[in-house]
């Protein structure tokens, strides 16, 4: 037990009218105690569920990602330098992962791309790692072989437990109290291996505000949030979506209209050839056409500063032309 972390359990849990927020400070020294020292699970568990019952400010995000990211640098970075940050944590449950398809393109095309998630086994969602594995692609266990990975194909996958085992562990209290925690946001904003740029997926509303302004706040390069398919990072075509962007100090916000008038999810048809065949130009998937196109083209912006949705979507056309259509297919025991 951390006799120092119980006065920020005190802050946040003295009633209706003694508990207040955390102050940023205050936040990145209680996460910091959580990542170096001896905190209780009992405490953090209060800790978290005391924050989830309110929703975290953006100050405490702010605090709780300096921390975190001071922390990661501590443990050592890599080699290259990378260019996209992608965070994966949410799975995706009634549609198939087009998003991967969209990070494989530009990687293709020459961006280096890490992405990193965590999942949650037992829920009926399909997770980044398990459709890596389907394509025989390799999952980095270490920050060297993130390296080997960006040399040879531009694109590594890191799972969360092999980033930090503290930041895993605490995603998994899910397991135990039944809620996701304040650490969702965390990961998502953490950008481990201090990416030029960084693409967010939010699934519940508000927390595209929440995550732009910590962005401005903590001075981040070039960041773009949405409210995603089911939480990832992936332009949902058959809705409306709004892009917050920060870039160069400032903030904004670009609405884009839904590509799709007809539904054409297949929810009952989550088969990985999809993914595959759809790569391959084997077949012209009527749903992940328009899923990988814009998402593609909304990254694609943010990476290159191109504004118009128009001229996204030319950009997007012209890298996936130009992938490479034999680079990705299952395995076949799959």
């Amino acid at each position: 037990m951390s006799q120092a972390f119980t006065q920020f359990v005190k802050i946040l849990g003295r009633g209706r009218k003694g508990a207040r927020s955390l102050t940023e400070q205050e936040a990145e020294q209680a996460m910091w105690l959580i990542l170096t020292e001896t905190v209780a699970p009992e405490q953090i568990g209060a800790f978290w569920m005391l924050i989830r019952i309110r929703e975290e400010t953006v100050d405490e995000t702010v605090g709780f990602t300096r921390a975190t990211r001071r922390f990661l640098a501590e443990r050592g970075g890599i080699e290259h330098k990378v260019q996209l940050d992608w965070p994966s944590y949410a799975g995706k449950r009634n549609e198939l992962p087009w998003f991967l398809l969209a990070a494989l393109a530009l990687a293709n095309d020459g961006v280096k791309t890490v992405m990193h998630g965590h999942s949650f086994r037992g829920e009926e969602r399909i997770y980044v790692d398990q459709v890596l594995k389907a394509f025989n692609w390799p999952l980095c266990q270490t920050r060297s072989e993130v390296d080997e990975q960006l040399e040879l194909r531009n694109f590594a996958y890191i799972a969360l437990a092999n980033i930090d085992a503290k930041l895993s562990d605490m995603m998994d209290l899910k397991y135990v109290l039944g809620l996701r925690s304040p650490v969702n946001t965390v990961v998502r904003m953490m950008n481990p291996f201090s990416a030029s740029h960084s693409v967010h997926g939010v699934f519940h509303k508000g927390y595209d505000d929440l995550h732009l302004e910590a962005t401005g706040q903590l001075g981040d390069p070039s960041v773009l949030v949405f409210r995603g398919g089911n939480g990832e990072a992936e332009v949902n075509p058959e809705r409306d979506v709004v892009l917050g962007k920060h870039q160069q100090g400032v903030s904004s916000w670009a609405n884009w209209p839904k590509a799709e008038r007809e539904h054409k999810r297949l929810k009952d048809n989550l088969d990985l050839a999809r993914l595959a065949e759809h790569w391959q130009g084997v077949s012209l998937d009527p749903f992940g056409e328009q899923a990988v196109r814009q998402t593609l083209a909304s990254v694609a912006g943010l990476l290159f500063k191109v504004e118009s949705h128009e001229a996204c979507l030319s950009l997007a056309d012209t890298i996936w032309s130009k992938r490479d259509k034999g680079a990705l297919s299952l395995q076949e025991a799959l």
